[in-house]
């Protein structure tokens, strides 16, 4: 019997979105199942208007669908957003994350190791500025904090972000939106079992003198080293986690 909701800083809309996406992502709610509005209402002691507000979010993040005279239908895995942090949120904490991780990390070879390329031919004056600044921030960090730091990991990620920006390709730069999510919980659940050393920042400094030089096969490859290390500690975290 579901829990009834209660008003709290976090608005029942939202309450139910979390209660709801949860159990779709540990497979409590299965593909198939309707999702009516007077059962909702019932069962969360909540308004229709509540619930409608909560099945439009679903919707929008490929959860479910509306059908006519039958209800919300929850939808199949494939037809997800999970490139989105709410459903990777969800899916984390039904324990899928290590499948996300191992599937990201294969897709990331297919466009990172391009955008190096692609960066080293078409980078601009203020790209390498910022790909410089955001070394020393992860270097500075990596040295006064420690490899730990969140100062750094943040870099980290902007480091990957300015690389796509600095293709001059509109839809490679819009990846940056689309992976920041995936790429932050990558970090987050390796980092937690491995420890960088100074080596990560040497490789880095390597890529960004590939990307000054305007050398493409030398970005390409220094960029297809960090993704080898980095699926060698992907690898190494989902072992662990068996």
């Amino acid at each position: 019997m579901p829990t009834k909701l209660e008003r709290s800083e976090t608005g029942l809309s939202d309450q139910l979105v979390e209660k709801l996406g949860l159990d779709i992502a540990a497979g409590k709610i299965t593909e198939g199942t309707v999702l009516t509005s007077t059962h909702l209402e019932s069962a969360f002691g909540v308004s229709r208007t509540v619930v409608r507000e909560a099945l439009q979010i679903l919707h929008n993040l490929g959860l479910t669908r509306a059908r006519t005279k039958l209800g919300t239908v929850v939808l199949n895995r494939r037809e997800w957003n999970l490139l989105d942090s709410q459903v990777i949120h969800w899916c984390q904490i039904a324990g899928d994350a290590n499948a996300l991780m191992s599937d990201f990390s294969e897709v990331r070879y297919m466009y990172e190791m391009r955008a190096a390329r692609l960066a080293a031919r078409k980078r601009g004056t203020s790209d390498l500025t910022k790909l410089n600044a955001s070394l020393k921030i992860m270097r500075d960090a990596f040295f006064e904090e420690g490899p730990e730091s969140q100062k750094l990991h943040v870099a980290h990620l902007e480091f990957h972000n300015i690389i796509l920006q600095a293709t001059q390709n509109e839809f490679m730069a819009r990846l940056s939106v689309l992976f920041t999510p995936m790429l932050r919980l990558r970090f987050e659940i390796v980092n937690a079992e491995i420890k960088i050393d100074g080596t990560f920042l040497v490789r880095h400094k390597t890529l960004v003198d590939a990307i000054t030089e305007g050398d493409e096969d030398a970005a390409e490859n220094a960029m297809g080293i960090l993704l080898d290390i980095s699926h060698k500690e992907d690898l190494q975290t989902l072992r662990k986690d068996r």
